[in-house]
């Protein structure tokens, strides 16, 4: 079989989920299944989750795992957040029922 990016190169295995050729440098293995790089950036995309960070945190992590799943720097949530406490007066409401609700960010292999 082929590649699908590339006909004239051989692929090194079949995607799982669309069934194409795929490339060696195109290869990626999630639990052991072999994807091209496409169906698993949306694998990827579909099963993100909301979590209390542990690389990026000060108290307990909400607005570090707010900004890494909305891709934004943590600096800005931050900022949200004490913008809401100090108008507002829900910012450490909104803060203590997150870091209750959100679970956290599962330890790496």
């Amino acid at each position: 079989m082929k590649c699908y990016k590339d006909p004239t190169r051989d692929a090194v295995g079949i995607c799982v989920k669309c069934g194409r050729g795929v490339c060696p440098e195109e290869v990626v293995m999630i639990d052991g299944k072999l994807y091209c790089k496409e169906c698993s950036d949306k694998l990827k995309e579909e099963s993100k989750r909301l979590y209390r960070s542990r690389k990026d945190r000060v108290l307990f992590g909400v607005c570090g795992g707010i900004a890494e799943y909305f891709n934004i720097d943590p600096t800005i949530v931050r900022l949200v957040c004490v913008i809401m406490t100090l108008i507002y007066g829900v910012g450490i409401l909104l803060y203590i029922i997150l870091t209750l609700i959100v679970p956290k960010e599962p330890l790496e292999d």
